[in-house]
């Protein structure tokens, strides 16, 4: 019993030590890859006169500054897994262009295809390509635009750097940001690998960047979508319009007996067809007009209305014999 007791203890002591043992390698492991990225990429930084900042010891380190004329930034980023509840540390590169496109849009794989999705372009564009991987995604403002910038070669160039391994790859162009970027498991505590990688990012992004007249032509790509949009609202806008007039307008025109009449004499109709035509017609009852007679005044009597002539003062007076001589 004494000996069961014993060998049960042992086993859970064995397990105890196999599991500290795992803990502390780890965490040494951790802390050797920890320290050795920021051996490098303080040496990068200090290679090419950039900045260089250490927040805390356990903590990784930044980098930023202007990297054969582009703005790139080296720094760990974070990301929620899929079953959601954790995180997971990954190392960005970001590389940031000097033009500015006149739609918004972006191209993506792995892990940030998802964020595409919830930016809300409107159209997708899925290159006819045999390079073109169908898990990747690309979408915009304006798919005639996207078209026309994303050429062959620069669509090749992209889908190689998303082709490599543990490799999340976003190029997006919003507002007055242009950006290309690159998250990986790669602590790059090598400054070789960490070289090699931002400089193959910044030819890249050297590619991408929008030729000599190149912007106007695409501006007008856009424009000319707009206009043709517009010119369609109107169109639209003027049908409904129409079709609203003419329901509004609409009256009911009542048959012409008359001209019913010389068709039935023309066509010698039937009788029951001419009752028909007879009855859809409208009919008015009309009132019989009433004359309105002119209220004569009774003709006043003569002896009522004469009155007696006044004779004059003068008729009643008698001349004076004129003087005699």
């Amino acid at each position: 019993m004494l000996l069961r007791e014993g060998l049960n203890v042992s086993f859970w002591m064995f397990i105890w030590v196999v599991l500290s043992l795992v803990l502390v390698g780890f965490t040494v492991w951790t802390l050797v890859i920890l320290l050795r990225q920021k051996s490098s990429w303080r040496a990068f930084a200090k290679k090419y006169k950039l900045r260089y900042r250490n927040s805390s010891f356990m903590a990784s380190p930044q980098v930023s500054g202007i990297y054969r004329a582009y703005p790139v930034s080296v720094f760990t980023s974070e990301h929620e897994t899929e079953r959601g509840g954790t995180m997971r540390k990954l190392t960005a590169i970001e590389v940031e262009l000097n033009s500015r496109m006149p739609i918004e849009g972006a191209i993506a794989s792995g892990g940030m295809v998802q964020l595409v999705q919830n930016l809300g372009f409107s159209d997708e564009y899925k290159p006819d390509y045999d390079f073109w991987n169908t898990e990747y995604i690309l979408r915009s403002e304006d798919r005639r635009v996207a078209v026309e910038y994303f050429t062959a070669e620069r669509l090749e160039a992209l889908v190689k750097l998303m082709n490599t391994k543990n490799y999340w790859v976003i190029f997006i162009f919003r507002g007055n940001d242009t950006l290309l970027r690159i998250d990986t498991p790669e602590p790059f505590e090598n400054l070789e690998k960490l070289e090699a990688t931002v400089n193959g990012l910044v030819e890249l992004a050297g590619l991408l960047e929008l030729k000599t007249g190149e912007s106007a032509t695409l501006a007008s790509v856009k424009q000319r979508r707009e206009v043709v949009n517009a010119a369609q609202v109107r169109l639209d806008e003027n049908a409904d319009f129409i079709g609203l007039e003419l329901e509004e307008d609409e009256v009911h025109i009542a048959p012409d007996i008359v001209s019913d009449a010389k068709v039935i004499e023309e066509e010698a109709l039937e009788p029951a067809q001419v009752a028909g035509i007879v009855a859809a017609a409208p009919v008015s009852e009309k009132k019989p007009a009433v004359k309105k007679s002119a209220a004569k005044k009774p003709a006043a009597k003569a002896s009522e209305t004469a009155t007696p002539a006044k004779k004059s003062p003068t008729a009643t007076r008698k001349k004076k014999p004129a003087p005699k001589e």
